[in-house]
């Protein structure tokens, strides 16, 4: 099992080194194209792509969709009250302490616990989650808030895209299937390469922080989790997956965003990094943790 979930794990690490590899000795990149080009084409893309394709039907999907919008709020909240406890800036951290990384990460490790059916309720819960990270926390990162900001943001007309053609029972085009999927598919290497960037720059004073916010990352996705299963009555791969979802280390494209923003991406980037590698260090634990929910 060990060896099956490095090999899950450890892709993420190879393209973040060559980001760092870059940096240092290679030619210098220009991160701030690369970070728009993930945020406008590749994430509507990929969210399209998924969510068209999932075999979860409308009633499950809705149902999941209310249980992550609540992981979210939670989330937000605890993570809210622990930034002001250590008196840490809330626009700097908040968004990536309080959601978890359901898509390169969640989505890979449910999987390979759950096979088909739990890919397919991670795919839901993928899809709020990335709607939040690309509506909500632009606003709170930029410390922007309006209409008109929201209806610039490619991944509100994915959505109306989706609930179309989820509505219509109709599969989309194969070239807009084709295209969106290959559009899709750069997002998370795309993150890396950036994230690996960010490393190479980052402070050594900023390790300290980092590793608190990656044990209270862990700490608020266990307590959503589980307060899921509690709260909405969930048994089955349904509640094993939901737990594990919320497990997840802090999302990748938060440091994306920070980097759009300008805000602290070098803090972000080492914060992601540690919490993802302590999620990997307790992956085999958190599995168990799943399985066991699930009563399998």
């Amino acid at each position: 099992m060990v060896f099956e979930i490095f090999e899950i794990i450890a892709p993420i690490f190879v393209v973040a080194a060559l980001g760092f590899l870059f940096e240092k000795r290679g030619p210098s990149f220009d991160s701030t194209t690369l970070s728009r080009l993930a945020l406008w084409i590749g994430t509507p893309c990929l969210v399209f792509s998924s969510l068209t394709n999932t075999a979860l039907p409308d009633e499950a999907l809705a149902r999941m969709i209310g249980i992550t919008f609540a992981v979210a709020v939670l989330g937000g909240a605890l993570a809210f009250l622990a930034l002001a406890l250590f008196r840490l800036p809330q626009r700097t951290f908040l968004s990536p302490l309080a959601l978890p990384n359901a898509g390169n990460a969640g989505l890979p490790v449910v999987f390979f616990t759950f096979s088909d059916a739990g890919l397919a309720i991670g795919a839901a819960f993928f899809f709020v989650i990335a709607l939040v990270q690309y509506t909500v926390v632009p606003m709170v990162v930029s410390g922007e808030l309006g209409l008109r900001k929201l209806l610039k943001e490619p991944l509100i007309w994915t959505v109306l895209a989706v609930i179309g053609f989820r509505v219509a029972d109709v599969a989309p085009p194969k070239i807009i299937a084709d295209t969106t999927a290959l559009l899709g598919g750069m997002m998370i290497p795309v993150m890396l390469i950036l994230l690996g960037g960010a490393l190479a720059r980052l402070r050594v004073k900023d390790i300290a922080t980092s590793i608190l916010l990656a044990m209270l990352r862990l700490a608020i996705g266990l307590a959503t989790g589980l307060s899921m299963v509690f709260l909405f009555g969930l048994d089955g791969i349904e509640a094993g997956a939901v737990f594990l979802m919320s497990a997840m280390p802090s999302a990748l494209v938060t440091y994306v965003i920070s980097q759009h923003y300008g805000r602290e991406p070098e803090r972000v980037a080492a914060f992601v990094v540690s919490s993802t590698v302590l999620n990997f260090l307790c992956l085999p634990v958190l599995i168990a943790a799943a399985l066991h929910i699930a009563a399998l």
